[in-house]
């Protein structure tokens, strides 16, 4: 959260391609201090997805914000394997790279013709 606010201010809080890294870059955090104590990427990257797909029922949102927020996610996991050796600093720059080329929708059909690409809603 603190990562986002530094880079987008508030703008990540709202569906659009500030909101698409944060959750790209949350998932990917996740992998990484995962891998500190299990010496098993596949293991790690499957609890950063069962932890934040938790989230997003835990915290619900209309299907079609949730579908982006589920979406996001998964392009961590997708992202995590040509960065999981970058520093910080690296990987924000990837992400940040990879928000501004993000696609908008309108619905959630939209989303399964829509691979290793960030997506957002709104601007």
């Amino acid at each position: 959260m603190n990562i986002a606010q530094k880079e987008y201010g508030s703008r990540h809080h709202l569906s659009n391609p500030a909101n698409a890294f944060r959750h790209a870059f949350w998932v990917i955090l996740i992998v990484k201090k995962n891998l500190k104590w299990r010496n098993n990427e596949e293991k790690a990257k499957a609890w950063a997805i069962t932890f934040t797909d938790w989230h997003e029922d835990f915290s619900p949102n209309v299907a079609l914000e949730r579908a982006m927020d589920l979406h996001n996610n998964e392009m961590g996991i997708v992202f995590f394997e040509g960065i999981k050796n970058k520093n910080e600093a690296e990987i924000i720059s990837f992400l940040k790279q990879k928000a501004s080329e993000a696609i908008k929708i309108e619905s959630v059909e939209e989303m399964e013709n829509i691979k290793n690409t960030l997506i957002y809603i709104s601007n």
